[in-house]
């Protein structure tokens, strides 16, 4: 049961097509597969849970290396448009520096 668990979610990862977009698609899709991993676990006495057949620690080698590329692309991404807003930043900082929008309010002195 807990190769089936493991299969659905190589099968996830392995239709990844390397946006940032897809990647978090993915990881949502992935967190069912995940809690039910975790259930069988717990299902399992301790010794049962980390002994993992040849097989699925193959699995494992190939899912983890994957997760963690998703996660770095999602960083990745999270940068850059951190990087943006930086410059959106700047813009909007130059252009209300160049054009005053405050208008002080002019008093006229009557000499009353």
């Amino acid at each position: 049961l807990r190769m089936d668990v493991l299969e659905n979610i190589k099968v996830l990862l392995d239709s990844w097509n390397g946006s940032a977009e897809e990647a978090v698609t993915l990881i949502a899709e992935n967190e069912q597969n995940m809690d039910q991993l975790k259930k069988i676990e717990q299902q399992l006495s301790e010794d049962e849970a980390f002994q993992y057949t040849s097989v699925e620690k193959q699995l494992l080698t190939v899912i983890i290396p994957q997760q963690q590329q998703m996660i770095a692309a999602i960083r990745s991404e999270k940068t850059n448009l951190m990087n943006k807003m930086k410059q959106i930043n700047q813009k909007n900082k130059v252009r209300d520096n160049y054009v005053s929008v405050q208008r002080e309010s002019v008093f006229v002195d009557r000499g009353i």
